[in-house]
């Protein structure tokens, strides 16, 4: 048994589309052309399979979340996707991360058997109206729905380690590396949840193995590193938080 049966990784998330409707300032959608509808990528279904049924064989049991900068309920493919993972890891907490945009009762319906929670960010001036009819039907909030305006993003905004221009406080320290694994839609292991541009990666789960990927000398290095606030990566030692407005 290697380091992936020691310590799971708290949180995967594994990026399905490039695209989101949304150019956020606090976003670095709002800088860069990724997440345009003209430049979307979208991960292949074979390729999510494979990740989602090794984190299953080794029995993940922490969260699960399909998302990275593209808004998940754009790919249409969402509902079916979910319910692969429900099937391949039954010990998971799957998590969906979304702007709403897209959610109507309909599709909150198709997802809740698969879905553990739905965390909805509001990012523009009114609540989107499927959620609201979503909410407004369950009594005014809904057991497994947690809503979230953009302020509460913007009270702890990220730079996303340098592309924001945004005044932050340096991290003295980072453990992120050793609890979560973010995965983008190329397949690509990359550095973490700030690593937009994918400066950093670790392998590829169309060719690793969940343990293998986990497991990698160079990304347990830089986990050492950053613990001990010893960044080597630029990315790194730009990355903070602070208050966007």
């Amino acid at each position: 048994m290697g380091v992936f049966a020691d310590h799971q990784p708290m949180f995967v998330e594994v990026e399905t589309t490039t695209y989101c409707n949304r150019r956020c300032v606090y976003c670095p959608n709002s800088v860069f052309d990724r997440g345009l509808r003209r430049n979307e990528v979208l991960m292949p279904e074979k390729l999510f399979e494979k990740i989602v049924r090794d984190l299953g064989d080794n029995n993940f049991c922490h969260q699960f979340s399909p998302h990275n900068y593209g808004e998940p309920l754009a790919d249409r493919r969402m509902p079916e996707l979910l319910e692969l993972a429900r099937d391949a890891m039954p010990l998971a907490r799957i998590a969906l991360y979304t702007n709403g945009d897209f959610l109507t009762p309909e599709l909150f319906e198709r997802l809740d058997a698969s879905v553990d929670a739905f965390t909805i960010t509001q990012h523009g001036e009114k609540m989107p109206p499927g959620v609201a009819e979503i909410l407004r039907a369950s009594g005014g909030s809904h057991p497994k729905v947690r809503y979230k305006t953009s302020q509460d993003i913007q009270l702890n905004a990220s730079n996303r380690a340098g592309l924001i221009p945004l005044e932050v406080k340096q991290r003295k320290a980072c453990g992120v590396v050793m609890n979560e694994l973010h995965v983008n839609v190329h397949g690509e292991l990359i550095l973490c949840c700030e690593d937009y541009l994918a400066r950093k990666v670790f392998g590829n789960m169309a060719d690793s193995s969940i343990e293998e990927a986990w497991s990698s000398p160079e990304r347990l290095a830089v986990h050492r590193g950053n613990i001990r606030g010893e960044f080597a990566l630029p990315q790194c030692r730009t990355c903070g938080y602070g208050r966007m407005f």
